[in-house]
């Protein structure tokens, strides 16, 4: 019997350090099952997005009176809207919905708001700062931007596929509906593609694009 005994304690003190490993590497194993799991959840949002096209360069003057382009946006996450500060249609609700874009997201320091006016030659860089202050747009992070008006209609129509013209004269009641353009908002990437249009009228629109926003961030 005591033979028995002194072989079999041997064998039970080597099983106890493999039973630990083993207990160890399916810990390991199911702490990374959850973590590509909750991975694969917070960043699904991001890569389902389409590319809808890329943003060439673009130049166009600040209402600070500095000139903008691609380089100063390319690194980050952009949020554009055309609009033209005597707008009484579209505008007086969309930009309210920027502005509420601009609170959503005011920890995020690599998210900008990009407002392009269709109406140039009225919409000066001094016009354009009084205007901005109506929804207490951040310099900085809400970019106000004017120019040459051919360079503005390419972009939207060209690079945007956003709708924009001058109204026609016998159409004009007031200088308030004196342009037509396009009320969505575009969602940029930091690659400077397009990945996202959202109906800048529509609550539930502008809902997801704050979801994907953040999602790109990811």
């Amino acid at each position: 019997m005591n033979q028995s005994t002194s072989f079999t304690r041997p064998r039970e003190r080597k099983a106890a350090p493999l039973l630990w490993g083993l207990l160890v590497v399916f810990l390991v194993g199911m702490a990374g099952a959850w973590g590509w799991r909750w991975y694969r959840l917070n960043n699904a949002a991001s890569t389902a997005l389409p590319v809808y096209g890329a943003v060439g360069d673009l130049v166009l003057i600040e209402r600070s009176g500095q000139p903008l382009g691609l380089a100063d946006l390319k690194g980050r996450i952009w949020i554009l809207n055309f609009f033209f500060s005597n707008c009484t249609e579209i505008c007086p609700r969309t930009m309210p919905q920027m502005a509420r874009l601009q609170e959503a997201l005011a920890e995020a320091d690599d998210v900008q708001l990009v407002s392009i006016t269709v109406d140039p030659d009225y919409d000066t860089p001094a016009v354009l700062r009084e205007y901005a202050q109506r929804f207490k747009a951040q310099a900085g992070r809400w970019y106000f931007l004017t120019g040459d008006r051919q360079a503005i209609y390419d972009l939207s129509l060209n690079t945007f596929r956003m709708a924009v013209d001058e109204a026609p004269e016998s159409e004009h009641k007031h200088a308030g509906n004196a342009f037509l353009h396009d009320g969505h908002f575009v969602l940029v990437d930091r690659e400077a593609q397009i990945r996202g249009y959202y109906d800048g009228l529509d609550d539930e629109a502008v809902a997801r694009l704050l979801q994907d926003a953040r999602a790109l961030l990811r």
